[in-house]
């Protein structure tokens, strides 16, 4: 027992928690505290607020017992290290046991945290935002953790979407991950140097696969916009894209498009069907094409169209030459947008007024077109109502000479009410032209799905009726998704539709097919079929 005194009277002189509690103990692995002390033995016993601090480290729980040679034992502790809220199960020699690290939104789960400086984790478990992350090893840091041993993947269930790294460092303030991975995409293993990602930030990874074909004969085959990766770029935000299409025309004639951008920089070079090439830099976009198919598509265009903002006001020049089969010249433009937006308790008023105008040279016309937006809403509990009108001009009454100015005409006015799950809504469309009216309501439950039923007034009378399941909850590792559509006018169907998902650990999958057998007006008739696959 003599060996106490020396290191109580040194503990007594260190600031902290557990200096303030009556009985303390300096030892090699941090100062020991607590209201009531025992010995029992060769084992001391800390009751009534026990604690275990050092720089960086501070636990904190009902009993801590003490034995040198052998260290702590303990259960159900709390406290923080080096900057992470921490909860343990027990404490056994010098490593912590079922542990819970906490830091803003991410969460660690650690099988054993050994009391060094730092501390050292094994078998660790990180959930983020957008990743489940696993790491063999991780050294745990104020500023950042360096994990080894790392995997992590965006996706709900297995690992068939993965980015992998022997060691990685992680800032816990940003969420940011550096070091050299490999990224695996069901199978294929892609090298990537210096790789970053965040993991409050879901990856965009999107599959490139182009393919679709129409019953008339037009094809497109290939990869559009395929990301090529290189050091130092976030995984899933690479600017850098490719493309390689192969396309046939509804008159059987056929063409290759290679395209190559990033960012705001790029070019795109078409042989065969519509053969020339485009580039774009920043604010500068250039075309040629020597044998456009229609009178409206520009032989030969240069256009120089910057953006200029200043709060809520977007002004956008635009000065161009251009070439058609029926005009050619130049053109000086001005666009402008504006939106403003108040608040005022339940109440909320929007507005957006825009205005085109274009001058030509040295045809003398002139094109404009004005218009914009207002909405006022109203939202208190669940109750929400809306009215919103929004419209397009053009006062000179006058076709564009070219189709980069054009915005045409229409009107809407709409009403909306909404109380919980239910809601109504009435639409006005172009009143003074091809006048449609709907009237839609629907009823939505997270467990039984959503309900919709339109009537609409157009070219003719019609009723339509869509259902939609309930999303599946993302713990689901497989899930189909179903949100069938079917119309009915004039005695007879109108139209049909199926959308269908199919969900696995990592992608969902959609197709979405839809037959208008009558459309409204000048709707597009014919089957149409769209495949796409995104991340969960």
């Amino acid at each position: 027992m003599r060996w106490v005194v020396p290191l109580f009277l040194l503990g007594l002189a260190l600031a902290g928690p557990c200096a303030e509690r009556p009985y303390t103990l300096e030892t090699e692995d941090g100062l020991l505290g607590g209201e009531n002390l025992s010995y029992d033995g060769e084992t001391l016993v800390f009751e009534g607020r026990a604690c275990l601090e050092r720089e960086g480290l501070l636990l904190e729980t009902s009993a801590l017992r003490y034995r040198e040679g052998e260290g702590f034992q303990g259960e159900g502790l709390k406290g923080e290290a080096e900057g992470w809220a921490l909860e343990a199960e027990r404490l056994e020699g010098k490593g912590l046991r079922g542990v819970w690290l906490r830091k803003g939104r991410l969460v660690a789960q650690v099988e054993e945290v050994v009391l060094e400086s730092p501390p050292k984790g094994k078998g660790v478990l990180l959930t983020t935002p957008a990743y489940r992350v696993r790491a063999e090893e991780a050294v745990f840091r104020q500023e950042e953790a360096l994990l080894k041993g790392f995997l992590a993947t965006p996706c709900p269930c297995g690992e068939d979407v993965r980015l992998e790294m022997r060691e990685a460092r992680f800032d816990p303030g940003t969420g940011e991950l550096k070091g050299d991975a490999r990224l695996g995409l069901y199978g294929l293993e892609i090298p990537l140097e210096d790789a970053r990602a965040n993991a409050n930030r879901r990856p965009d990874l999107k599959v490139p696969l182009l393919l679709s074909a129409s019953e008339a004969g037009g094809v497109a085959l290939g990869v559009e916009d395929l990301p090529l990766p290189r050091p130092g770029e976030e995984v899933g935000a690479w600017p850098l894209r490719f493309t390689l299409l192969a396309l046939r025309s509804e008159k059987e004639t056929w063409g290759i498009r290679v395209g190559l951008r990033e960012g705001r920089v790029g070019a795109t070079l078409q042989a065969g069907l519509d053969a020339g090439i485009q580039a774009f830099w920043e604010d500068l976009f250039l075309s040629f094409i020597p044998y456009p198919e229609d009178a409206t598509t520009p032989r030969l265009e240069a256009r120089y169209a910057p953006t200029f903002r200043l709060g809520n006001l977007a002004l956008r020049p635009f000065l161009r030459y251009a070439e058609t089969q029926s005009a050619q010249g130049w053109t000086l433009g001005l666009e402008g947008n504006h939106r403003f937006s108040l608040q005022e308790g339940p109440f909320r008023l929007t507005l957006a007024p825009s205005l085109l105008l274009a001058l030509y040279h040295p045809q003398k016309e002139a094109y404009a077109a004005f218009g914009g937006s207002l909405a006022l809403a109203y939202q208190e509990g669940p109750l929400g109502l809306e009215g919103a009108y929004a419209g397009r001009y053009e006062p000179l009454g006058k076709t564009p000479l070219y189709a980069y100015e054009e915005r045409d005409e229409f009107q809407t006015l709409s009403l909306r009410a909404r109380y919980g799950g239910l809601s109504l809504g009435y639409t006005l469309e172009n009143p003074l032209g091809n006048r449609l009216d709907r009237l839609e309501g629907g009823y939505e439950d997270p467990r039984l799905g959503a309900f919709r039923a339109g009537l609409f007034w157009g070219s003719y009378a019609e009723v339509r009726l869509g259902y939609a399941m309930p999303l599946p909850n993302r713990t689901c590792c497989e899930a189909l998704w179903l949100a069938p559509e079917v119309g009915f006018g004039e005695g007879a169907l109108s139209r049909y539709g199926l959308t269908l998902r199919y969900y696995d650990g990592c992608l969902a999958y959609e197709l979405r097919f839809q037959n208008v057998l009558k459309g409204q007006y000048g709707e597009a008739t014919g089957p149409r079929l769209a495949f796409s696959a995104t991340l969960r």
